[in-house]
């Protein structure tokens, strides 16, 4: 605030060459910013098994919530929604058939065991580590995809079986081949978000559907401690400690934009350069702002 007071009671000769060293100051608060940003978004993006690419959603959205107050569940669907158009991804019709399903239930962990038990296809598509790690993180709300692989045009890609060896292989053929772009893209098909009911009371309709928001498009974990110089983030809306924002913030934003510009075939090692990239052209910031707006 000082230096904004002596620059407009400066006579005009001491302006300007004030002006002339204030974006050199904006651009270095920036790019420490982009660089923290940047590491951030490396330490909460979890890997895909087998060096495989980032799986994303291709697929319209569709939402089906459960165990909520109908309205309450509306307003958070219609929220989750706004979001998903805002970063310009489809939102399927009211008769879609749902692939996202957003529970609240009295304890998360239980119902993932119980259900692992129960209807262990809906695990069939994850490693034995991809399901140990839905418990880490804050642990108040489980998550977890189903994902496919396909070729890059979207196509399933078929399993043939040997007739004399019996092996199983797939043979992925494409309507184009390129060296520049990978042969191949990961599909999320399916989700599953299961919020503890109890810590979920107390938190606004917004942060709950920001917060799935961001765990449903992209592959990440929560916060289970307050990040040590990190960027204020939505996924501390049930870190112990943490005053987690309103909403999603100019980092939640900046990663989720970068995200989804990456090329389908982007390995998770991408995810660093490309969110340090879009905090530097303050892409985030104007998401936020146009979100805010709506």
């Amino acid at each position: 605030m000082l230096l904004i007071a002596l620059v407009w009671a400066a006579p005009v000769s001491a302006q300007e060459n004030v002006d002339r060293e204030t974006p050199i100051i904006v651009t270095g608060e920036r790019a420490e910013q982009a660089e923290r940003a940047a590491d951030q978004a490396r330490a909460i993006t979890l890997r895909p098994s087998a060096d495989n690419p980032l799986p994303r959603r291709y697929a319209p959205l569709c939402l089906k919530l459960f165990g909520i107050d109908a309205a309450y569940g509306a307003a958070i669907a219609e929220r989750i929604q706004d979001n998903v158009r805002t970063l310009r991804l489809t939102v399927g019709g009211g008769d879609c058939q749902p692939n996202i399903w957003i529970g609240f239930v009295r304890d998360s962990r239980a119902a993932v065991r119980r259900l692992s038990q129960e209807a262990p296809e809906l695990f069939s598509s994850l490693k034995s580590f991809e399901i140990d790690r839905i418990f880490r993180g804050s642990g108040k709300a489980q998550l977890w995809n189903a994902t496919e692989i396909r070729n890059r045009d979207g196509r399933s890609i078929p399993v043939f079986v040997d007739g004399q060896t019996g092996a199983e292989y797939k043979s992925n053929s494409l309507y184009q081949t390129g060296r520049l772009t990978s042969p191949i893209r990961s599909d999320i098909n399916g989700t599953i978000l299961l919020f503890d009911s109890g810590h979920a009371n107390g938190h606004s309709v917004r942060q709950l559907a920001d917060y799935a928001t961001f765990r449903i498009l992209a592959p990440v974990q929560d916060f289970a401690e307050v990040p040590q110089g990190g960027m204020a983030s939505i996924l501390t809306l049930f870190t112990e400690g943490a005053a987690p924002p309103d909403g999603l913030t100019d980092f939640d934003w900046a990663y989720l934009s970068a995200y989804y510009r990456l090329d389908r075939g982007a390995k998770a090692s991408a995810v660093h350069d490309a969110v340090k990239r879009t905090v530097l052209d303050g892409s985030g910031q104007r998401l936020r702002e146009q979100a805010s707006a709506e």
